[in-house]
Order: structure tokens, then sequence, then C-alpha cells
């Protein structure tokens, strides 16, 4: 297997990855979206609640809120000491008690949350959670613990994981000479791969294979034949979309982890299993 990464930030990674199996990239995909363990909050005690949202409308609210997540720190509920009745092991507490004094409407944010361990905040300070009034307040205490998305999303370490079929581009310029519509193939590209100006024939732009999405626009409406669309046996280009619970780094990191456990379980139950 090879990967080559192509574009990274603080929020996206893209990476071609070849020699695989389109059966091993989607389990891959398929953990990443549901496996891989992230805090958020699952109980929250409202004492006090004057803005226009229902309690529990609140509470989905302050649930859904991305939180950094230390994996080496903490433990999954039920395989910490506690049975998952809540410790310092496997739980994190978070407050907000905003009294509004002025005569505004203040916003609170996901910002204005305090917690016992520094190194689990929310990702972004500027999620709003809701608004209240004039001599209005707001406080409540809020329980967040390790969970995976298949039991809930909000639970999702990732944004969004797909990927899509390492493309080949083939372009004959040549034949763009007596086109009758110059340049179409510029046109019907939804992700503009071709340039063209009056005094030149089309150019395909460079790595324009990696913004390809296969829809074959250009092939099916080009009139000449000049561009063959087409896709490399098992090669793929794979994105990640993250709101910053987990770096990149552990995403690819446990998903390998995860998946060689649950090979490893699978060949064990295999071994019970009497098969004729």
């Amino acid at each position: 297997m090879e990967l080559k990464i192509l574009e990274k930030n603080e929020f996206n990674l893209t990476f071609q990855i070849s020699d695989i199996s389109i059966e091993m990239i989607n389990a891959l995909r398929r953990i990443m979206m549901s496996w891989i363990p992230c805090f958020a909050v699952d109980e929250v005690i409202i004492l006090k609640n004057d803005s226009t949202l229902y309690d529990d409308i609140l509470a989905h609210r302050i649930g859904l809120i991305p939180l950094k997540t230390d994996l080496e720190a903490y433990n999954l509920p039920e395989d910490c000491e506690c049975g998952g009745t809540g410790c310092p092991q496997c739980q994190v507490s978070l407050t907000c008690e905003i009294q509004n004094d002025s005569n505004d409407i203040l916003t609170i944010y996901s910002g204005d949350l305090e917690t016992n361990d520094p190194n689990i905040v929310p990702t972004s300070p500027n999620i709003p959670i809701a608004e209240i009034g004039k001599d209005s307040g707001l406080t409540f205490e809020a329980y967040a613990i390790l969970g995976r998305a298949k039991d809930h999303v909000k639970w999702q370490s990732v944004s969004n994981v797909f990927y899509r079929k390492k493309p080949i581009i083939e372009f004959d310029d040549s034949k763009c000479k007596g086109c009758p519509d110059k340049c179409i193939v510029s046109r019907m590209c939804p992700e503009k791969l071709f340039e063209y100006s009056d005094n030149s024939s089309p150019t395909l732009k460079k790595d324009a294979w990696q913004k390809c999405t296969l829809c074959k626009s250009c092939e099916d409406n080009c009139p000449n034949d000049a561009v063959t669309i087409g896709s490399e046996d098992n090669a793929y280009i794979f994105y990640i979309e993250s709101d910053g619970v987990l770096t990149f780094k552990t995403i690819i990191e446990k998903t390998f982890e995860i998946l060689d456990d649950n090979i490893v379980e699978f060949s064990e139950k295999l071994e019970t299993v009497e098969i004729e």
C-alpha cells in the first residue's frame, strides 16, 4: 500500500492511496465515521434557563458541541474501573454560569464553558449556545464522556470521510484543430479543469486529476473526442474533514488499531464456530 499526502490544513486532509482494495478502503472509512471514540456531553443539569429555548433543546445543542479529545488520558465508560458511573478517569465536567446585567441581548458561546480539564475544551469558542435578555441568566452543569458515533452522532470524531477513484485524464489537443465549438470542454467541465483562450488550443490544468470527479462531462460533450476519462485500478483519493476533536495522526493511527482489534476478535470467534 502506498500513500501520498496531497493537501493538509487544520481541518482537511487529502491523500492518494494505492494498491488497496475497495473493500479495505471502505472499511477504513466506516471505522473513521463510526468507531473512533471522542468526547461529547452526555448529561446536562440545567439549574437556570431564562433563554427562549426549552431545556431539552438547550441540552441537545450543548451535546453537539465538539470537544477536543485526549484518548490517552481517559477511558471509555465501559472500560473504566468505576463501571461507567462517572469518575475522573472517564468523565469531564463543564459548567456555565452567566448573568446578563446589561440592556442588550447577550449571546452565550461555547467559549463561556469552564472545564475541569484544560485539555478537554470546545474546538471553537464561537459556537452559539443561547441568547438571554436583560436581567436573565443561564446556569448549567454538563458531563462529557467518551463514546462512539455508532451509538450517537455527537461522538463522531470526523465531520466527513469520503473517497473516489483516482482519475486518469487523456487529452489530445491536436484533435482540437478545426473544432466547431471552441471550446465546449472548458465550459462543460464543472471543476474548470481546462483552460482556453481565443488564440490558443485548450490546455489541461496541472494536477487536474486531483479535482476531477469522473463526471465525464468533458468526454461526453467533446465533438472531436479529444478527451478520454478513466480511473486507475486500486487507487483512490481519500478525503477527511475534521472539526478538530482529534489530530489527523491520531485518527489514522486509531483507525488501523481498531481494524486490527476487530480482525483479531473475528478470528477468535471464528475458531469457536463449527463450520461443516
